[in-house]
């Protein structure tokens, strides 16, 4: 007996010496999969504003990986895996001090791996993707298509070849229509559960998720099957508390199901409180009696960089004429810093409001560089989406005389 209760305690002690140990402070992520290849990148990230800040990374090997990093409370990241055969998305991986979350996968749709945790939103994460799981994975099978499509389009070898590009997109437009119906069923499916489901930062995601979709309808008809969830949605905000209501989540779901009137070519300037990085208040009523181009870029979008030299020379062509007015998407924290890593001159202003209204709302911003110019008298002439070499000064030479 002696023997056996000394082997049970070896054991015992061998399994808490195995175990992986984590600081009060930080978060360890690690990962078993299969059907993947040693050598693919793993990072975790975290979104700030409207871009993915990659936090940490690990290279898979044996199967296996690890992440770990310091965190001061509940924190949401995305999951990515970087190679080929992969889906171009992520996988929600919700993380605390202290806290050992584990992952087991099989195959390249890792948004579908098996995330273990003791997390509350995690458990309402892995939830919601068990109750879309088979529309889900139909998507993602598609994605995986499109991703290596979009990918040729990036190469070197065709980078001048339009041909080529108009057969890839083509073909990539083929796989959207056919992943759309299982993207639907899976939004469908996601707008029943919540009918039933606690509110949770994951409820509150798909909330907000679904309600751009929608407002997407009435810009792009690709998306008009997904009208049918207009109202459900809209209920589904409306049953909130007015505490919830409050935060970005709902706000962006918020605008997005009720959206203001969008100021049209031809209608007064819309007009808003908007701040410099020194956090002094202005409108643009300050510039009344000249043209006005209103830029709204952000720092992750290579075209908005790419146009920043040509909206300097055009404000120098037409100086006293016009004045440009560059509004920032970023976060409060990255457009300072940004700001000041890059001295960028002219006149850097931002909502500071990353709820999808304000003036983007107004002025109907979905992507960006978005462009909106104003006349002298404070009317819309013209606005555009979109930058290429000289359309900014080809545009403002069909208006300015």
């Amino acid at each position: 007996m002696k023997k056996l209760l000394l082997g049970g305690l070896c054991l015992a002690t061998l399994a808490t010496a195995c175990a992986p140990q984590v600081a009060d402070n930080e978060y360890l992520v690690t990962g078993t999969v299969t059907g993947i290849p040693d050598s693919t990148v793993i990072t975790l990230r975290r979104l700030d504003g409207t871009l993915l800040q990659e936090t940490v990374r690990d290279t898979v090997i044996g199967g296996r990986f690890e992440l770990r990093d310091t965190v001061s409370s509940p924190l949401r990241l995305t999951l990515m895996a970087q190679g080929k055969g992969f889906p171009n998305t992520w996988l929600n991986v919700w993380v605390a001090p202290g806290q050992h979350i584990k992952v087991d996968g099989d195959g390249p749709l890792f948004p579908l791996w098996d995330v273990e945790s003791d997390i509350t939103e995690q458990q309402e994460e892995n939830r919601f993707v068990a109750y879309t799981r088979e529309p889900f994975q139909k998507a993602l099978e598609y994605n995986v298509q499109e991703t290596a499509f979009l990918k040729q389009l990036l190469s070197e070898e065709h980078r001048e070849d339009k041909d080529f590009k108009k057969t890839i997109w083509s073909k990539v437009d083929s796989i959207r229509r056919l992943a759309m119906p299982f993207e639907l069923e899976k939004a469908k499916l996601e707008v029943e559960y919540m009918k039933t489901a606690p509110v949770s930062q994951a409820w509150l995601s798909r909330l907000e998720t679904n309600a751009k979709t929608v407002k997407a309808v009435a810009l792009m008809p690709f998306y008009r099957d997904y009208g049918v969830l207009d109202e459900p949605l809209k209920a589904l905000y409306q049953s909130l508390l007015d505490s919830v209501k409050q935060t970005q989540e709902a706000q962006v779901a918020y605008h997005a199901l009720f959206p203001p009137q969008r100021v049209q070519v031809g209608d007064d300037m819309a007009d808003g409180t908007l701040y410099d990085a020194d956090g002094n208040e202005h409108r643009l009523a300050e510039f009344k009696g000249k043209y006005i181009l209103l830029d709204f870029w952000s720092q992750g979008c290579g075209p908005c960089r790419a146009a920043i030299p040509e909206l300097e020379e055009v404000e120098a062509m037409y100086t006293g004429r016009l004045v440009v007015v560059s509004i920032s998407t970023d976060t409060e924290s990255r457009w300072e810093k940004y700001l000041q890593e890059n001295k960028l001159p002219g006149i850097q202003w931002n909502e500071l409001r990353n709820d999808d209204g304000g003036l983007e709302a107004r002025y109907g911003v979905q992507g960006v560089p978005h462009y909106v110019l104003i006349t002298p008298d404070g009317k819309v002439k013209d606005a555009w989406v979109g930058y290429g070499k000289g359309i900014i000064k080809d545009n403002l030479k069909a208006h300015i005389k």
